[in-house]
């Protein structure tokens, strides 16, 4: 992406309306399971949203569909619409996200003390460009009200995760949603002979106010310390995750990630074989409980399952090229490549069959 394209691409964001808007949060009031009245309009939140709803009101989780379940929509309606009035705060402000094309809400946020104008976005996101060095290499948009920019340095760092395995270790990408701007770094996989590159993203920071003088230094002025800091952790995992072989419930992690960022169950069975595995344990008599998956050895490496995951996010033909789910997979994918081990290696079906 050249200067060009960029600053094209940049204008026709910035010229299609953005579909979010703050609302004091008494003038949310449910209505059924997934809809609610804003002002004189009633509009559907996706399951996840409602949910998200309720924890802004203080109910727990399954507290709302128990009362779905035994009263119906007027049950769940009148539960929430009291928890709500429970504990309202005088001038308490939500940001609501919908959706361009359904109109539903896609997210909800608790509004900070001053939301960000997408343009600040792209103003601060070219004064890092310019005191760090960087030049973007893409702009992904989605929802109306969510911008990621990634960068590369002039300066490029390059390493090695393994033999073989070379990777730019200095990327930096921003995000932004009305409430904060982002930031983390990327590392871009060298990982085919035919020129195709992989990224993987990692959030470091984020910043809710544009008057975060302290913050905001520290993103113009150091991002090398960051990344110096968070590459060798990056290493270490990833010299971990190639040496062992996942647990069953880590699989299950996997699958999970996926799930949750919209791929079909078909697809996620064919990319992670995590029912397949439960099923072979269960038919050698092992348990198959949380605790017993996290001790079953699964027939892929860590290492394995963080790629597929990585590769489905860069170059699955399903969602466009500057779909916002790309981002957010790859964010998730590196969550699961740091989280802790599963290093206990009890039993393994497949110790005789490989």
């Amino acid at each position: 992406m050249d200067n060009t394209d960029y600053q094209i691409l940049k204008d026709k964001i910035l010229l299609q309306p953005t579909i979010y808007r703050e609302v004091d949060k008494n003038e949310i009031v449910a209505v059924d399971e997934t809809h609610y009245r804003v002002g004189n309009a009633v509009v559907e939140f996706s399951p996840e949203m409602a949910e998200d709803m309720d924890r802004f009101v203080g109910l727990k989780t399954g507290q709302s569909k128990l009362a779905q379940d035994s009263y119906g929509d007027s049950g769940v309606a009148n539960l929430r619409n009291f928890f709500s009035q429970a504990r309202h705060k005088r001038n308490e402000k939500i940001v609501l996200v919908a959706d361009a094309e359904t109109k539903s809400v896609t997210s909800v946020h608790q509004t900070p003390k001053h939301l960000i104008p997408p343009a600040s976005f792209f103003s601060f996101a070219e004064m890092f460009m310019d005191k760090n060095r960087y030049e973007p290499d893409a702009v992904d948009f989605g929802n109306g009200a969510e911008i990621s920019i990634r960068m590369h340095s002039l300066d490029p760092q390059i390493m090695s995760f393994a033999k073989g395995d070379d990777f730019i270790a200095d990327g930096v990408w921003l995000s932004w949603t009305p409430v904060e701007i982002a930031m983390g770094n990327y590392y871009e996989r060298l990982v085919c002979r035919n020129g195709m590159t992989q990224v993987t993203q990692n959030r470091q920071m984020h910043l809710d106010s544009l008057e975060d003088e302290q913050k905001m230094r520290l993103l113009l002025g150091d991002s090398n310390g960051f990344l110096r800091q968070n590459l060798a952790v990056m290493l270490k995992n990833a010299q971990t995750a190639i040496a062992t072989q996942a647990s069953v419930r880590e699989l299950g992690l996997g699958a999970r990630i996926l799930q949750q960022a919209g791929v079909e169950p078909e697809t996620v069975s064919k990319l992670i074989p995590y029912k397949e595995n439960v099923e072979r344990y269960e038919q050698a008599g092992c348990p198959t409980n949380a605790e017993g998956l996290a001790m079953a050895v699964s027939n892929m490496t860590v290492w394995d399952e963080f790629n597929v995951l990585t590769a489905f996010a860069s170059h699955n033909k399903v969602w466009h090229n500057h779909d916002i789910r790309r981002t957010m997979l790859m964010s998730r994918s590196v969550d699961f490549l740091n989280r802790k081990r599963d290093f206990r290696r009890h039993f393994n079906v497949y110790e005789n069959a490989l």
